[in-house]
């Protein structure tokens, strides 16, 4: 064989050789982007449970929360009743003793009254009845006048005693008034505001983006690969005769079948315009199994070596 066509064949099986590794590649990538769109689609819902445990976690925190202040308020309002009642039955017990206090004061003053009206009648019944020729006339009215007098001033002096008296009930009175006020307000101040209820957060919610899919990655071989290739000194035949897999071509019409009864089909592949005839890994291998074999980029290949047909480009 002539060093050139060894050189050129050498060339061929380089770029082949670096068109399934890219090819390979591809497909690792593809692997590697399906894993992470995996693991991300898990991230996410997990995420997506966590903050739907949390919000349900939080509202029935609040509704607890509501709850149990509603009861503390409840409380607080029969406890501001019971206050009142208490206020009102004090302010009355003392507004009895101060009226009690008030009549007996009253009472004992009229009593003081009487006996000094007797007192005075017994004077005046006293010197009318002495009968004493020797005391004139002008000594008997100077001694009623007296006494009358005597009786007026502590008669005055009473009245005076009375009204301090009732002015100091007054007094007390209004005290005891505005303490039952001020007791009244003091419970009051403790419902006077409602307590606030929390409301659940407002907002627009975890902003959670869900991706359709991972990036897409081109496991196959397209043009630029052959482009490469056929730059390395290959035609798209040489590069194509033993790549037979069914993932690699397109546009795929069957066209009969061998002698053996190997379907026989024309096609193009991936990203190539170029036509081809020929038969597919997949069903060769059920009847041929030893003329199909595995790459190393993972696809089927077929020896035509083994077959009553052969692999060719279909004439335009």
């Amino acid at each position: 064989m002539e060093p050139m066509t060894m050189m050129a064949i050498g060339q061929g099986i380089s770029a082949i050789g670096g068109l399934f590794g890219k090819s390979r590649q591809r497909k690792q990538q593809a692997r590697e982007a399906e894993r992470q769109w995996q693991l991300q689609q898990q991230q996410l819902a997990n995420q997506v449970a966590q903050n739907a445990y949390k919000i349900e976690f939080e509202n029935q925190m609040l509704d607890l929360y509501n709850k149990r202040t509603m009861e503390e308020f409840d409380i607080k309002l029969d406890l501001y009743d019971e206050q009142l009642q208490i206020n009102r039955d004090a302010a009355n017990s003392s507004y009895a003793a101060e009226q009690f206090k008030l009549n007996e004061n009253m009472q004992q003053a009229a009593l003081n009254r009487r006996k000094m009206y007797s007192e005075l009648l017994r004077v005046q019944g006293s010197q009318a009845a002495r009968g004493d020729t020797n005391v004139s006339k002008s000594r008997e009215r100077a001694d009623l006048i007296n006494s009358i007098g005597e009786y007026g001033r502590d008669q005055a002096e009473f009245d005076k005693t009375i009204y301090n008296a009732k002015w100091a009930h007054d007094q007390r009175m209004s005290g005891i008034a505005s303490q039952h006020a001020n007791a009244n307000y003091s419970a009051w101040t403790k419902i006077a505001i409602s307590p606030r209820m929390k409301l659940p957060g407002q907002g627009a919610g975890p902003d959670i983006i869900n991706q359709v899919g991972p990036a897409q990655v081109n496991t196959g071989i397209g043009f630029g690969d052959i482009a490469t290739a056929a730059g390395q000194g290959l035609s798209s035949y040489a590069m194509f005769k033993e790549m037979s897999d069914y993932e690699l071509k397109e546009n795929i019409k069957h066209i009969g079948k061998s002698p053996s009864g190997i379907h026989v089909y024309e096609f193009n592949y991936l990203g190539e315009n170029t036509r081809y005839r020929g038969a597919m890994a997949q069903e060769v291998m059920f009847k041929v199994p030893e003329a199909v074999s595995e790459m190393d980029n993972g696809y089927l290949g077929i020896n035509y070596d083994l077959l009553d047909i052969k692999m060719e480009e279909v004439p335009v």
